[in-house]
């Protein structure tokens, strides 16, 4: 990709995070010769610079290493991802780091950009917001001084419990048909909701960064996960019943044929999951039952199971009548299919519940999922059993699985007055391991 090529319609980016340092030796060498290489060449007789002003670009050229360090190696992400940084002058907020150097950030990139080590590109949507992507130089140097994910290491602090708000979409065009409604931070003060939400999320993340968690025989260096809530509107009243998923394990964005490479304490993980959880609980939520049969065996799609859930997650989710198929969800659906027959079929299956398409319900089944969850998630570290967080339902040793599968139907009993019905998936093997198990 060239620089300067517009990614306004690709969701690739990820934020830099402020709290990556360079811990392990082999990164702080890279993060020297970076910091070294943009510094300027003596012109005659210079003032030497102060020392403090030295120590913050230093952090600087470190923090943005590590980042970098993160995009290249993490199997949380994909080839093209960027990296993005926000260059914009606002108020501090609970999300910033308050001691980030921010004021010499811009000038540090131009200078890591100019010396070879960064790749700009536009990004339009957002104006105040660089991307930026790691050149073949850079990724040269952390294959010669042997960087591994273990270097990465992060500073205490950073938000865990983060709160959205949907914003106006008036004049978006055709191109943001099918993109969800941009979002932006809001500030909130610590209530003790909040402070029990941090903690929890805290106790999780301590778990699995004990846990011993490789991919492919490495340690996959610091794990921060986080929750995200909503509000419908910036005008909304501060509440944390919306949403609530966890986010930030590069387990959830794997691809299902590399779930095999991942280890706990040494031990290869078995992937459990809440069967058709939404359905499920939207028809507890109007019913107080489970329904019966299949919830994504609908006419038609019999042969398009995958068709069937993402459909039934969209008209779920979706604010008003679905009037086009999303171009993915098309694509896994029969030859011919248009948004009113798919309606149509979705609510003969389910005519208890089709008053709830277009109605905005996910956010709200979504937050009782992740309520679910993360009980599950501290039944589990209560026994000293980490687990790995999806969004309806978690990865773990596969000597855990029993327990495992008991917590999940027993908390899902005492949240909803049902115990949902849970399963394990086969986690895919290559066939050369496979014949050997």
């Amino acid at each position: 990709m060239k620089a300067g090529q517009n990614r306004e319609q690709e969701s690739t980016s990820v934020f830099l995070d402020a709290w990556l340092t360079a811990e392990g030796h082999a990164l702080r060498s890279v993060a020297e010769h970076l910091f070294v290489a943009i510094q300027p060449a003596p012109k005659g007789r210079v003032r030497s610079p102060r020392r403090d002003g030295m120590e913050r670009k230093r952090f600087v050229v470190q923090n943005i290493a590590a980042n970098l360090a993160h995009l290249a190696l993490s199997p949380s992400h994909m080839p093209g991802n960027v990296l993005a940084i926000s260059t914009a002058k606002t108020k501090p907020t609970r999300y910033e780091r308050a001691d980030y150097p921010r004021r010499i950030l811009g000038e540090t990139l131009k200078e890591l950009e100019a010396a070879g080590f960064l790749i700009p590109h536009v990004y339009r949507f957002k104006q105040t917001t660089t991307t930026v992507e790691p050149t073949a130089r850079f990724r040269g140097l952390l294959k010669c001084h042997g960087v591994r994910l273990a270097d990465i290491g992060r500073d205490a602090g950073g938000e865990t419990i983060l709160l959205r708000a949907r914003q106006p979409q008036e004049g978006r065009g055709d191109g943001h048909r099918y993109r969800p409604a941009p979002k932006r931070l809001v500030q909130y003060a610590d209530t003790e909701e909040t402070m029990r939400l941090r903690a929890e999320v805290e106790t999780v993340n301590e778990m699995l960064n004990a846990a011993g968690i490789t991919y492919d025989g490495e340690p996959v260096g610091p794990i921060r996960l986080y929750r995200s809530f909503l509000l419908r509107s910036p005008e909304d009243p501060i509440g944390f019943n919306l949403l609530g998923r966890i986010w930030a394990g590069f387990w959830q964005t794997l691809d299902s044929k590399l779930r095999h490479r991942i280890t706990i304490g040494g031990e290869n993980i078995t992937d459990l999951d809440f069967s058709a959880m939404h359905p499920s609980m939207a028809y507890l939520k109007v019913t107080g039952r489970l329904p019966d049969g299949d919830p994504y065996d609908i006419p038609g799609l019999e042969k398009h199971r995958d068709g069937a859930k993402q459909a039934m997650a969209s008209l779920l989710s979706r604010t008003g009548p679905m009037r086009l198929l999303a171009p993915k969800l098309k694509a896994k659906l029969p030859e011919g299919w248009t948004a009113k027959r798919l309606v149509q079929a979705a609510g003969s299956r389910h005519p208890v519940i089709a008053h709830l398409f277009g109605s905005d319900c996910g956010v709200e089944l979504m937050a009782l999922e992740s309520r679910i969850l993360m009980a599950v998630l501290l039944d589990l570290a209560a026994r000293g059993i980490p687990s790995l967080p999806l969004h309806d339902g978690i990865q773990t040793r596969v000597s855990d699985k029993e327990q495992a599968l008991e917590a999940m139907r027993t908390v899902s009993e005492q949240i909803l007055g049902v115990a949902l019905t849970v399963g394990e998936k086969p986690i895919w093997q290559p066939p050369a391991l496979a014949e050997a198990a």
